[in-house]
């Protein structure tokens, strides 16, 4: 997705939008050719724009064009350290099995970005891919070390302690990632499927319930069912 740009309000009406402005006025808008276009023209002026590239390598992987995302991601590396551009140049190095290469972005990034969670829990996740819980655990550590208010490396954290069946640890981890993310559904599901393992059907709907009220679906419509069962039953 494009990200968000502050727009001078009182210069609207004398000045013409940069092209990174008309960018993202097409991107709202769904007209996706001309905004990469503009970001084109944009990084004819301004090179140095990582925004403006990684906004452009996100809409050529939209549209399966992953070998020229990957150079603008490369790019944007060689220009600095922008930590979005990591992750999805990580997750497109994992995506084509050069996952030496992912952790070494990442392990990078880590050092680099230290009050950042994402690629601690990044390396965790790449961990559990490969079967070594020793080695998640402490990057899910880490990442909680380094921003303790990141929802989404409590959920995940969550979800790895949940598998291992430590359930008291996982609760603890999925109440907190919904304190601090109350509008995310997929935090609300964790929270769910570990009452529902924990035997607390009517929590676990509660749970589900407010997951369902933001991401509505057939796997969400499930667990409802499933935890308003274990409530009953109670």
């Amino acid at each position: 997705m494009l990200l968000p740009l502050c727009v001078c309000t009182a210069c609207a009406s004398t000045k013409a939008p940069s092209y990174f402005e008309a960018a993202i006025e097409h991107h709202d808008a769904g007209r996706e050719t001309e905004a990469r276009r503009d970001l084109r023209m944009e990084l004819e002026k301004r090179p140095d724009n990582l925004e403006a590239r990684y906004d452009l390598a996100v809409l050529l992987e939209n549209i399966a064009r992953d070998d020229d995302a990957r150079h603008m991601y490369e790019e944007n590396m060689r220009r600095g350290m922008h930590l979005p551009t990591v992750v999805n140049l990580s997750a497109l190095h994992r995506r084509q099995n050069e996952r030496a290469m992912a952790a070494r972005l990442l392990e990078q990034a880590a050092k680099h970005f230290a009050s950042e969670a994402v690629p601690f829990y990044l390396l965790a996740d790449m961990a559990v891919e490969d079967g070594d819980g020793e080695v998640a655990e402490k990057m899910f550590k880490r990442a909680i070390a380094a921003d303790g208010t990141n929802g989404f490396a409590r959920t995940r954290y969550a979800t790895f302690l949940f598998e291992r069946g430590r359930m008291d640890e996982a609760q603890k981890q999925a109440r907190r990632a919904v304190e601090i993310l109350p509008f995310c559904a997929s935090c609300w599901r964790t929270l769910g499927d570990v009452l529902i393992k924990a035997g607390d059907g009517k929590h676990a709907l509660e749970a589900f319930q407010r997951s369902a009220a933001i991401e509505p679906g057939e796997n969400i419509r499930q667990r409802i069912e499933q935890a308003r069962q274990l409530a009953a039953d109670q």
